[in-house]
């Protein structure tokens, strides 16, 4: 009677104490993603119309400049995205900009039409249009502070890129945490997506000995079919990702199923917890399998009583794609 009594107690510990550590990570996981971003292109925004009723309000949408885009386009999204309550972040791809004119034309009327204060900052396309070849030149012709930008983005790429090798990527993190010490923005590193946490948490051990200090918002896709995911990391050239959905690919059972990166956030989430040094800070999602897919998801999982199997997935109440 005794034995069992005292089995009954320990086995009651245990409950209690793994029960507490569920609750202590479901509140790190919505916490990490109470302040998500996501982005759209000019295109796609004019198809959905508007973004308020998908995002909460004040959400940091991002704007895509695609090499062939009319900034013209960006202007006029960051403005409207403006007007609905949400705060716009356009891309500058110094790649793309023809030259410094224009480069000024671009920011100034981002500030001045749109009434944007917040940018990213990339290189861009690898086919260089004009004379500026980075985003540490943008910023050091002093253009974001003449329009009073507060918040500058700036590229991270946790699996490298394939237009810039591994030591210029190194410099460039240098000269941005260099440039952050001199000026009063905020600046901080967007990254490429990815799919698996693992790719994240060596990238940023390598920053820390670099010395990074810039906040990191890690990229992550949005809930797609694994046919579109694989297109876009081959658009994006991106190595270990693209080998990584390519074994998923040889489950047919998950090819036209809809792939979600909760397992990616579970595991960032206790990165976070786990590392004090850590400068994630916030998550960025790509929506490949659409803007209204994304944001209904990231949002009942900040809203809904959600549940952490043991693989580490995560799964929503009462919600359904």
């Amino acid at each position: 009677m005794v034995i069992w009594f005292f089995s009954i107690n320990i086995l009651s510990f245990f409950y209690e104490k793994k029960f507490k550590i569920m609750n202590e990570n479901i509140a790190n996981i919505k916490d990490l993603l109470q302040d998500y971003t996501i982005e759209t292109t000019p295109k796609v925004y004019k198809k959905i119309e508007e973004l308020k009723s998908l995002l909460p309000k004040k959400t940091w949408v991002y704007i895509t400049y695609l090499p062939d885009e009319d900034p013209r386009n960006i202007i006029e999204t960051a403005k409207k995205i403006k007007e609905e309550g949400l705060e716009p972040i356009p891309h500058l791809p110094a790649r793309t900009i023809e030259n410094f004119h224009n480069l000024e034309k671009y920011i100034g009327s981002l500030s001045e039409i749109s009434g944007v204060n917040k940018i990213l900052i990339i290189g861009g396309s690898s086919s260089q249009k004009g004379n500026i070849s980075s985003s540490i030149e943008v910023l050091r012709t002093g253009l974001t502070e003449k329009f009073q930008f507060t918040d500058i983005g700036l590229a991270g790429h946790p699996e490298g890129s394939p237009d810039i090798n591994n030591d210029e990527l190194d410099k460039a993190i240098i000269d941005k945490n260099n440039f952050s010490k001199n000026t009063n923005a905020n600046l901080f590193l967007v990254t490429q997506f990815f799919f698996e946490a693992s790719s994240f948490i060596t990238w940023e051990k390598h920053l820390n000995k670099l010395g990074n200090q810039l906040e990191i918002h890690a990229g992550l896709p949005g809930p797609a079919n694994l046919k579109t995911l694989i297109t876009f990391a081959k658009s994006c050239g991106i190595g270990n990702s693209l080998k990584f959905l390519s074994k998923q690919a040889l489950n047919i059972s998950k090819i036209a199923s809809t792939n979600t990166p909760d397992k990616i956030i579970n595991d960032l989430s206790n990165y976070k917890k786990s590392n004090n040094y850590s400068k994630l800070s916030k998550i960025h999602f790509y929506p490949f399998g659409g803007m209204k897919r994304t944001s209904s998801w990231v949002n009942a999982l900040i809203n809904n009583d959600i549940s952490i199997n043991n693989d580490g997935e995560i799964k929503i109440d009462s919600f359904n794609f």
